[in-house]
């Protein structure tokens, strides 16, 4: 029996759409922009139910890999990932402080997290964002207050 491709099997794991962990989160809109960070509410629960390192041995922290939102008005949500550069620099043996300081091959530093421009939401609308390494959601109303929905499910990254 032949093996199958190691990029094949890259693309069915990184393309798939299971989840082993999940999160809800509902809020009401402001002006100030609040933010919130994925597995909160369901590690309230256990930490099980949305992993971080040193939870327990061998622990990966979890990332959103699917976030669903749905504002009752109009709002705009932000999307804050992990930054896939400074992941791979850390795979790397480099610290958070030598990334800091750009003592890497890029010669500048690098930061931690990709924050996405506001997305305008309108009212009533759901929209699903697939971040490969989301770790937090930002939001604000735009017209007036409303309540904000956000369903998110993640995997850990090397772990499944």
């Amino acid at each position: 029996m032949a093996m199958e491709e190691s990029r094949a099997t890259w693309d069915k794991r990184f393309k798939a759409r299971h989840y082993s962990y999940r999160d809800f989160h509902a809020a009401a809109t402001g002006m100030v922009p609040t933010p919130y960070v994925f597995g909160s509410n369901a590690r309230l629960v256990s930490k099980w139910n949305w992993p971080a390192v040193g939870d327990y041995t061998g622990a990966r922290p979890c990332y959103a890999r699917e976030v669903k939102v749905l504002c009752t008005e109009d709002c705009y949500v932000i999307i804050v990932s992990l930054n896939p550069v400074y992941l791979k620099l850390l795979n790397q043996s480099y610290t958070a402080q030598q990334i800091a300081d750009g003592l890497t091959p890029h010669g500048e530093p690098v930061p931690a997290t990709i924050t996405e421009i506001p997305q305008f939401m309108p009212a009533d609308e759901q929209i699903t964002w697939y971040p490969t390494y989301g770790v937090s959601i930002v939001f604000y109303q735009a017209t007036a207050a409303g309540a904000i929905y956000v369903w998110c499910e993640g995997n850990v990254e090397g772990g499944e």
